[in-house]
């Protein structure tokens, strides 16, 4: 069940994804972007693939109770009485209605509104919606939706595109767009995160497995931001060429997105860290922490940072690959650029690691 939920929480993500970027793309006019040639099926099918994907963490709670209160008991009970459970049966109505809106082809306006609806549902089926309701539905909502917003828009150029007549144009107004998307995206997500995990203990988190995707899940951003500075700003400035085509470099983009999304979905499966300390002495350390480190965690408040030379080499070259990836522009193929993101990730992530005191 583990190593599924997060498959169908990527799942979600992308499906989410294709349909909110293909009903905003609708309402830009087709002098401003490329011409979009994304068949209905694939629409029907990633309406079908909601219902579907949603259905995860819904399966995960039946599974956790069904052992002492009996299946047919523990699915009624979910799906009646939690939340997740009732978001899901929401969502499901709402991803019928939207499938024969599609299949209709009707309107614009009504697609984006049961779209809307089913955000508003998985805001409600989040985790800190269930601590602060109005907090977390809000912030849960707007991250979705400036998340999928943005790579669905991404997707679709990237992937369902031919068209590089009108890039200058689609550059111009997604730029500034995007801008706005991540502004609010780590707003929101600062919010959620607080909710989660109090600012104080968030490097104490790191023993945990819950801290662990964190702080993955957090270093995996800044790569995606530094393609997006290169599709946002250098890919401009390279239409001057006739002979370039950008749309490589946008497909990468979105490659190292599901990189972040892989992680918020593993996430997803662990408990979350509201109390560090509390929860290292009842359940214990990540045991790949301890193996690391090699010494048992039985406590987080000794945890420090120190200056060594493995954190700082680390840091460097994490830095340098960082770095690569901008250099990489236009001189290597776009997938090479990727190898210096995934690598960024992991020589920042044991640099982190290895700076810390136990």
């Amino acid at each position: 069940m583990n190593v599924l939920i997060p498959i169908a929480e990527i799942g979600n993500y992308i499906v989410f994804s294709i349909l909110i970027g293909n009903v905003a793309l609708q309402f830009v006019s087709e002098t401003n972007k490329p011409k979009i040639n994304i068949s209905r099926s694939v629409l029907l099918l990633s309406t079908l693939g909601i219902f579907i994907f949603t259905l995860g963490p819904v399966a995960q709670t039946i599974s956790y109770f069904s052992d002492s209160v009996g299946l047919t008991l523990a699915i009624f009970s979910v799906l009646t009485d939690f939340q997740v459970g009732q978001a899901w049966t929401f969502i499901g109505f709402m991803s019928v209605f939207l499938w024969m809106t599609i299949l209709l082809k009707g309107s614009k306006y009504l697609q984006a509104l049961w779209l809307f609806l089913m955000i508003l549902g998985v805001g409600y089926s989040s985790h800190v919606a269930s601590l602060s309701f109005w907090v977390g539905l809000f912030a849960h909502s707007a991250h979705f939706l400036m998340v999928t917003l943005w790579t669905g828009i991404l997707i679709l150029v990237a992937w369902f595109s031919n068209d590089q007549q009108k890039w200058a144009k689609f550059l111009r107004w997604f730029t500034p767009f995007a801008i706005l998307c991540i502004i609010i995206i780590i707003f929101t997500g600062l919010t959620l995160m607080i909710n989660v995990v109090e600012p104080k203990d968030y490097v104490q988190s790191w023993v945990l497995p819950y801290g662990q995707m964190l702080l993955l899940k957090h270093i995996s951003i800044i790569p995606v931001l530094v393609f997006a500075f290169i599709n946002g700003v250098l890919t401009k400035r390279a239409l001057t060429f006739p002979s370039f085509n950008p749309r490589p470099w946008i497909k990468v983009e979105s490659i190292v997105i599901l990189i972040v999304f892989y992680f918020t979905s593993v996430l997803g499966t662990l408990s979350p860290a509201h109390e560090v300390e509390f929860t290292v002495k009842s359940e214990g350390a990540s045991k790949w922490v301890e193996w690391m480190f090699g010494k048992d965690i039985l406590t987080t408040l000794n945890i420090g940072f120190t200056a060594n030379f493995q954190s700082v080499f680390l840091i460097t070259i994490s830095v340098l690959f960082l770095a690569l990836i901008l250099i990489s522009f236009k001189k290597v193929k776009p997938l090479i650029a990727v190898f210096f993101a995934i690598s960024f990730i992991f020589a920042m992530y044991f640099g982190l690691m290895f700076s810390m005191i136990i």
